[in-house]
């Protein structure tokens, strides 16, 4: 028995490719997919667990295809954050480039898909359809992944196509990114008696294992919820968590207005939850900055902080240096890409132009002579 990572739950495990058989799969995924839609259905976080979810579905489908990319990284580039660099030098930055590519492809065609890719997904659909039409929603989905794959389409086309299939079939109420990711994994087997059972299973993993991440992120809100402080009647605080819990990040601005409150107020309930270790903020800035909930401690971790004045300097460009400045001073400065105080020390170029001149010199007399 392997243990799944990133599974967010102990006991969650993974079986040998030849351990799989169709009827107890398709049975364990069909109970663990009912018991996920009943928790979800009409979930007050159901906004956060949806965001959560698509960026773990987008990390494992990237990382089937070779691309390892931290969840967190993807999560600022979709709220337009500037994520920290990678990599010492090219090769490594253009790596983590193309594997934030590949996920960010990955979660459009699950989440947000455009007119070109709603068409390849309406072709995956009626696939799905005719498949389960005969086998069901859960059996013919994985029929068709595989006679799909088999007719030499691509997998991101049929992801897309299955989170809305589940809706249509009434397997979820809600578009949750299941789609089997590890079936593709390389030492799968595709042989449809041992790749079909396989990919019931993963999804049924998939389904527990947002059930698990669901409980982590329920502890948290509830943990704020007891110590917000709301403690009279015309309190906020709770509603402030809430609205925090539920959207994956939000301003003060957005705060006062769902809520109804004055921005004034806003702020200064951000300021004590974040004083109480309740919150965190997640864009290192003093002005158009973002919350959320202590879960979302690993996104502040990959977003760049916004470049600051160094401490003690003044507004504006700095002077220019005076003509009489100590060149020791100028040379133990030290060299900092962007730095509008460096500055080159002086270059001696007496002897260079010495150089020049005798060899004018010779050329001349050589010329002479001829």
């Amino acid at each position: 028995m392997l243990t799944l990572p990133g599974s967010g739950r102990r006991g969650v495990t993974a079986k040998s490719p030849g351990a799989y058989s169709l009827a107890p799969s398709l049975t364990q995924t069909a109970l663990a997919l009912g018991r996920l839609d009943e928790r979800l259905h009409n979930h007050p976080l159901l906004p956060a667990v949806l965001f959560r979810e698509r960026l773990e579905a987008s990390r494992a489908c990237a990382a089937v295809d070779g691309h390892l990319i931290d969840p967190w990284r993807l999560a600022a580039e979709l709220e337009g954050l500037r994520p920290v660099r990678l990599g010492n030098d090219a090769y490594e930055r253009g790596t983590s480039v193309d594997a934030a590519r590949a996920a960010f492809d990955q979660y459009q065609w699950m989440a947000r898909p455009t007119s070109i890719q709603r068409a390849e997904i309406d072709a995956a659909l009626s696939w799905i359809a005719d498949a389960s039409a005969v086998d069901g929603p859960l059996l013919g989905a994985a029929k068709a992944f595989h006679r799909w794959i088999e007719d030499g389409r691509g997998r991101s086309p049929m992801r897309g196509a299955l989170v809305q299939h589940w809706g249509r079939a009434n397997v979820l109420h809600s578009p949750l990114p299941l789609v089997g990711a590890r079936a593709f994994a390389p030492d799968a087997p595709w042989k449809p008696d041992q790749w079909l059972p396989m990919f019931l299973s993963c999804l049924a993993e998939e389904a527990t294992a947002v059930s698990g991440r669901m409980s982590a992120l329920e502890r948290q809100w509830r943990l704020a919820r007891s110590r917000s402080g709301a403690r009279r009647k015309n309190s906020r605080a709770d509603r402030v968590i809430d609205l925090l819990a539920a959207c994956p990040m939000a301003s003060a601005t957005r705060i006062s207005e769902e809520i109804g409150m004055s921005l004034k107020a806003a702020h200064i309930y951000l300021g004590q939850f974040l004083a109480e270790g309740l919150i965190v903020e997640v864009t290192h800035r003093e002005a158009r900055r973002l919350f959320a909930l202590k879960g979302l401690e690993p996104l502040r971790h990959v977003v760049q902080p916004p470049r600051r004045p160094l401490p003690g300097r003044s507004r504006g460009r700095p002077g220019r240096r005076s003509a009489g400045e100590d060149v020791e001073t100028a040379e133990s400065c030290e060299l900092v890409p962007g730095d509008p105080t460096f500055r080159l020390p002086p270059i001696d170029y007496e002897d260079l132009e010495k150089a020049i001149a005798h060899a004018e010199a010779i050329m001349r007399a050589t010329i002479g002579r001829t």
